[in-house]
C-alpha cells in the first residue's frame, strides 16, 4: 500500500471520527466522550502492538527519543481531540472538517519546512493558498 493509498484511506476514517465525535456530543459530556474515545484507543493500541511488535521482546528503553517525542504527540493529540470535541460541539460538522481537514496540511507543510527542513515548493505554496481560501469560501 503507497502513501497516497494510506493517506485517503486515514483521511476517509478521520472524517468518521470528526462524525461519530459530532454525534457523542450531543448525547455526553464532551469530557466522557474523550475519555471513552481514548479508552477505545489505547484497548485497540494495545492489542495491535502486542500482537505485531519486535519491542515487545527486546524491551523499550525509556531513555530512548522514540518514546519522547511518542509522549509528546501523545500531548498533542489530548489537545487537538479535545478541541474537536469542542469545535464540532459548537459548530456545524461541515464547516468545522472544512477548517481542520485543510488547516493540518498546512500546518504539516509548515512544520515539515521550519522544523525537519523539508523543501517549501511552489506546489506547497500555492496549495497553501488554496486550502486557506477553501477554509474562507466554505466558512463565510
Amino acid at each position: 500500500m503507497t502513501y497516497v493509498i494510506s493517506s485517503v484511506v486515514s483521511a476517509l476514517f478521520f472524517a468518521l471520527t470528526f462524525f461519530f465525535r459530532k454525534q457523542a456530543g450531543k448525547y455526553i459530556s464532551l469530557q466522557a466522550a474523550l475519555v471513552v474515545e481514548v479508552i477505545i484507543e489505547l484497548a485497540l493500541l494495545a492489542i495491535v502492538f502486542f500482537l505485531t511488535s519486535e519491542e515487545i521482546k527486546k524491551g523499550i528503553p525509556l531513555d530512548n527519543k522514540g518514546i519522547q517525542f511518542a509522549a509528546l504527540a501523545g500531548v498533542a493529540v489530548v489537545v487537538g481531540v479535545s478541541l474537536n470535541f469542542l469545535a464540532l460541539k459548537l459548530g456545524p460538522l461541515s464547516k468545522v472538517t472544512s477548517i481542520t481537514s485543510p488547516a493540518q496540511i498546512i500546518f504539516g507543510i509548515l512544520i515539515g519546512a521550519l522544523l525537519l527542513r523539508e523543501p517549501l515548493t511552489i506546489k506547497h505554496i500555492f496549495g497553501s493558498i488554496l486550502g486557506i481560501a477553501g477554509i474562507l469560501l466554505l466558512t463565510t
